[in-house]
């Protein structure tokens, strides 16, 4: 038990060393000092940790949080880059109806700038899943559903020769075109698992249609099919997702039995 207590407490030091220690209602994460000033991926584990060390503490202080961080990620990555606007199609009431931007400190055109990256989305669907599943509050999976249905036509697209369907590593902010057009190693697979757990999460809170995602997942899992068998990587990273995405089925992706969506976090 004691062990237990270290662990959380080093854990909560950890997020305070990031995102600024908790001043009660009302608190604010701090900004980051390399990006402008969220950075989606990031904050992404940043929602699941506080949403974590709330199950683990039922202390209301790290769901606060986690709901704060939310937020801020929507008014500041759902918004252009000059905070003037909402992304074109989103609003406070649908703050991902657009996608979201990555966050990078560089604008649109530069080698490594701003724009829309598909597994940072699809780790920010998991995000809030994981706040709809904790707080019982559906509007942050309708949030994840709204926004996976807007971003997943616009990553995804038919070879102009034929065969199966490809996907776009990164999408320009408005996602009118693709600022790479080479395809990330695991976004199928990071596509197929997510939206599998949102399917799955819809089902367990009745919302929204019982076929919602069908023809997005049934892209994903048609992408997997030809993939999974030559899936190769020596990127630690890249290997990390993997075990991630993986751990969700028993057998192979999209055919096991899937595990609860928060038991696991």
């Amino acid at each position: 038990m004691a062990a237990a207590s270290a662990a959380v407490q080093q854990q909560s030091a950890v997020m305070d060393s990031v995102y600024g220690a908790y001043s009660g209602h009302g608190w604010q994460p701090a900004a980051f000092e390399r990006t402008a000033p969220r950075y989606l991926w990031t904050d992404a584990f940043g929602v699941v940790n506080y949403l974590t060390l709330s199950k683990d503490t039922g202390q209301t202080r790290y769901l606060d949080q986690a709901l704060a961080l939310i937020q801020a990620v929507h008014n500041t990555l759902g918004h252009t880059r000059d905070g003037s606007s909402w992304l074109t199609g989103a609003s406070e009431q649908h703050p991902t109806a657009a996608g979201l931007r990555i966050g990078k400190p560089h604008t649109e055109g530069h080698p490594d700038g701003d724009g829309q990256y598909f597994h940072y989305l699809t780790k920010w669907a998991f995000a809030l899943a994981a706040a709809a599943a904790v707080t019982q509050d559906s509007k942050y999976l309708i949030w994840a559903i709204e926004m996976i249905q807007k971003v997943h036509p616009a990553f995804t697209y038919q070879p102009s020769g034929g065969g199966p369907t490809r996907m776009f590593w990164k999408m320009s902010i408005d996602l009118s075109h693709p600022a790479v057009s080479s395809m990330g190693n695991l976004d199928p697979y990071d596509g197929l698992v997510t939206y599998k757990i949102l399917q799955n999460q819809a089902r367990t809170m009745g919302v929204c249609d019982t076929d919602v995602l069908s023809s997005e997942t049934e892209d994903m899992q048609a992408m997997v099919d030809v993939r999974y068998t030559t899936y190769h990587s020596d990127d630690p990273l890249d290997l990390g997702e993997a075990l991630w995405l993986s751990h969700w089925h028993r057998d192979q992706v999209g055919t096991g039995s899937q595990t609860s969506l928060y038991s696991n976090i």
